[in-house]
């Protein structure tokens, strides 16, 4: 194995590779086109990675918080829509998605109000603000818990098979029903 960097200023991607105990030239071998001298360029910020080696490095340091990394704060687009998620314990999350619903539940006939007439005047913003801030607020949770979904996951503490199995049968009988 190679030696560990001593070089100050690791930027995420380093860091996730040297906690998955990798070199550059193993990470390389365990990653389809993405070369220990490309790892090394993105890593010493050389060269901007595209999404395919974030893909590629997500899976092969089992770290898939990368690509919510490189979305919110490389990608253009995803600077705008796509805010940057802390992958926190499930506990935390969920009781981050019940208190965001607990209060949209108690905005729901305002909400009503609001969107009967398919506008928003200048005497609804406030309350819409505010409804529409908890509505982030548990977009932000869902979020959380698909990443934790998939953390977990990649280090094989989840049946994902299983659980997409589920999932689909869901789906159909909400569409049957």
């Amino acid at each position: 194995m190679g030696r560990q960097s001593t070089r100050k200023n690791k930027n995420i991607y380093q860091l996730a590779r040297e906690e998955r105990g990798l070199t550059r030239e193993k990470a390389g071998e365990m990653m389809a086109g993405v070369s220990a001298a490309r790892i090394e360029k993105i890593e010493y910020e050389q060269q901007e990675p595209t999404p395919y080696d974030i893909m590629q490095m997500a899976d092969c340091y089992k770290k898939p918080e990368l690509t919510n990394y490189y979305c919110a704060n490389k990608c253009a687009i995803g600077a705008r829509y796509v805010p940057e998620i802390e992958v926190t314990d499930l506990p935390g999350i969920i009781l981050e998605t019940i208190a965001g619903l607990n209060d949209i539940d108690s905005l729901t006939g305002r909400m009503i109000q609001i969107a009967r007439d398919g506008k928003i005047t200048d005497d609804e913003i406030k309350d819409f603000a505010l409804i529409s801030s908890r509505l982030d607020t548990i977009s932000l949770a869902i979020d959380s818990l698909n990443l934790w979904v998939d953390k977990t996951a990649s280090e094989n503490n989840i049946n994902m098979a299983l659980l997409n199995e589920e999932k689909k049968k869901l789906k159909q009988k909400d569409q049957e029903g």
